[in-house]
């Protein structure tokens, strides 16, 4: 509660009556703000509604591409199976086609080795490089043209560490039996060249000083390709992890294991079997149908609280009135409860085990939830997939592509949430223009109440002013009249 004060000069309520006479300006511009706040929340909840029609339309869109190929189909599973898995493990994708081959593998891929004389030096890395025969403060070497950086008093360890840390020269260093070992990181004949010129001890660079320039048997051991056979064509890798680029079969990956086994009496070699096969599969399309529900009844939930009336629930939505969004809803509603014209044997999400109630419950009960009967899906599935597939995204039986549910839903669904001049996009719009608006003419009618109120304040200063300066002229007579004997206000 504000504290007021009377007018010095008049001892007037001065302020509660300039209180009072801005409050009737200033309640017409709260009235202003909470009109915009009402606006703001509308476009709030319009906000939210957008993105749950936008839900509905996301989760339609994983039934529809399934008809831009096997790679996107929601309602078959490929699956691989070898003869032998001790020689390849096989995997595939969605988008390899159905086919069988032998395979034979005459050769894993291998890693370039190279290593160091012996030394017991090597078996303690703490060990420093002086003990190795390094005199020399500081050096240099080549590995797969990456250059390593040494010091007589740097230890194994950090050796191995600064060769680890380079992807130049792409090879694992270790400590292997008292020598130093290098690997391609990469399998295949790729080579691992070390050079030098450096002279660090002995007259020798680094690489000659330890033996790892050796070539010779005990030294280096060359990396190999993978060698194998598809269908009798022969084919290399420098990998055991074969991909579609590798195999030349779209969607396989192989990964070799071993060589294959040769026939004991011909010593030809006996081929592994590979088997890829496409099966139709309820799993996927019965997680996508729960999730295109859930969308669904989320979206009708809150459109129908949203656009009450409140003659019933007592509480009026915030929407009420938006006849559009009722008509774009009652489309909807009317549409998953619609027989659906197609070549199969399923006329209506019913008839697959989704209605508008309980299990069981007939399409036509009164509600607006959609409830699904997984073992009725899954029955009908079993029973005919290709109907499922037709009554979803519809068919070319006739040479031309018919609609299935989830494309008319998504016809349904552009009145909506359309970008360009969809509802959700035209009313966002109209609300931001008044919201917009609203806020231009509140700063104007608050400057406004602030200028009235100082012109208000200024005017009854000036009048208490005045009514202290006649008080004080009063109090002036009345003391001269005094002073001559005449009683001024007085009794006679």
């Amino acid at each position: 509660m504000s504290i007021s004060f009377s007018g010095v000069g008049s001892g007037l309520p001065i302020d509660e009556w300039i209180t009072a006479l801005v409050k009737i300006k200033q309640d017409k511009v709260d009235a202003l703000s909470k009109d915009q706040e009402a606006l703001q929340k509308k476009q709030s909840t319009l906000n939210t509604l957008k993105s749950e029609y936008n839900a509905i339309k996301t989760n339609t869109l994983k039934f529809t591409d399934s008809l831009m190929g096997p790679g996107s189909d929601l309602f078959s599973k490929v699956s691989v199976s070898a003869s032998e898995t001790s020689v390849v493990t096989a995997t595939v994708t969605q988008y390899a086609t159905p086919s069988s081959f032998d395979l034979e593998v005459s050769q894993l891929a291998s890693s370039t080795k190279r290593q160091s004389d012996e030394s017991d030096v090597w078996r303690d890395s703490s060990k420093k490089l002086s003990d190795l025969g390094m005199t020399a403060e500081s050096g240099n070497f080549e590995i797969n043209g990456a250059t390593i950086n040494v010091t007589k008093d740097m230890t194994i360890d950090s050796l191995i560490y600064q060769i680890n840390n380079s992807s130049t020269a792409g090879v694992k260093a270790s400590l292997e039996k008292g020598h130093l070992v290098l690997k391609n990181r990469d399998m295949g004949d790729k080579e691992i060249t070390v050079t030098g010129t450096d002279i660090v001890g002995d007259g020798k660079n680094f690489a000659q000083l330890i033996g790892l320039d050796n070539n010779d048997a005990e030294h280096y051991t060359k990396g190999t390709n993978a060698v194998f056979k598809i269908d009798g064509v022969e084919k290399t890798a420098d990998t055991n992890t074969l991909t579609s680029d590798d195999t030349g079969i779209l969607g396989l990956s192989l990964e070799l294991l071993t060589t294959t086994d040769t026939d004991p009496d011909t010593g030809d070699p006996i081929p592994v079997t590979i088997e890829i096969e496409r099966d139709y599969d309820a799993e996927a399309p019965m997680t996508a149908l729960q999730e295109f529900v859930d969308a669904f009844n989320k979206a009708i939930t809150d459109t129908d609280s949203s656009t009450d009336s409140g003659v019933n629930s007592g509480t009026q939505g915030l929407l009420y009135g938006e006849n559009n969004l009722v008509y774009i809803r009652n489309n909807l509603r009317t549409l998953v409860t619609s027989q659906i014209p197609n070549s199969g044997n399923y006329k209506s999400l019913a008839d697959i085990g989704i209605t508008t109630g309980a299990p069981g419950m007939s399409v036509d009960a009164d509600t607006t939830q959609l409830v699904i009967d997984k073992d009725k899906f899954i029955e009908a599935f079993e029973k005919d997939p290709a109907s499922v597939k037709a009554l979803l995204i519809g068919d070319n039986t006739s040479g031309s592509q018919s609609d299935g549910l989830m494309q008319k839903m998504q016809e349904a669904l552009k009145p909506a949430i359309d970008t360009a001049g969809g509802y959700f996009k035209a009313r966002s719009d109209s609300l931001t223009s008044q919201i917009s608006n609203l806020s231009d003419t509140i700063a104007k009618k608050q400057e406004q109440v602030t200028l009235y109120q100082e012109q208000l304040t200024k005017q009854f200063n000036y009048m208490d002013q005045q009514i202290a300066k006649m008080n004080q002229q009063f109090s002036q007579m009345q003391q001269q009249l005094a002073s001559i004997g005449v009683n001024v206000g007085g009794s006679s």
